[in-house]
């Protein structure tokens, strides 16, 4: 298996990259979310191509195999940060090194030495043992975000730097 990363471009298909958010989502959260909060979720949750200046992509032959999006941070709580928006990679695919590769490509692109920043759900062990191993700290408390009027989840912040 060779996993070639690259930056997105503009001619990307980003129906696939979307369709790989929903997968990883539903097979991820699903002893950690609502079984109906995640049968609604369609690829269309996800608009990929709104950020493609900032991703990268892994690809197994021509596969979208992973995807990191990353930028300047969006809570006001981390003016004058970078953050992480989204690290996402197909299970089949997932402890091979895919999410390393692409994490430290994006941590390359943004650059030092502002602090770099992430949210992870609080539950997603696995995820923040990720995280960590690549040197993000949590910080803080853990933290309520609404997803929608009837939904809300508790997130970690993570920083490096």
């Amino acid at each position: 298996m060779t996993i070639r990363l690259r930056p997105a471009t503009a001619q990307d298909d980003f129906e696939a990259v979307a369709e790989l958010y929903l997968t990883v989502w539903r097979a991820t959260y699903v002893t950690q979310l609502p079984a109906a909060y995640l049968a609604q979720l369609t690829a269309a949750t996800w608009q990929p191509q709104k950020r493609w200046r900032q991703t990268i992509l892994a690809f197994e032959a021509d596969q979208v195999v992973g995807v990191c999006a990353f930028g300047p941070a969006r809570p006001a709580t981390w003016a004058g940060r970078q953050e992480i928006y989204s690290l996402y990679v197909l299970p089949a695919f997932q402890r091979q090194g895919v999410g390393q590769r692409l994490i430290q490509a994006a941590i390359a692109r943004l650059g030092q030495p502002t602090p770099i920043m992430l949210a992870v759900l609080a539950s997603n062990q696995a995820a923040r043992r990720f995280y960590e191993t690549q040197g993000f700290v949590a910080v803080g408390t853990p933290y309520r975000v609404k997803l929608s009027t009837k939904m809300s989840l508790t997130e970690q912040a993570y920083q490096l730097g």
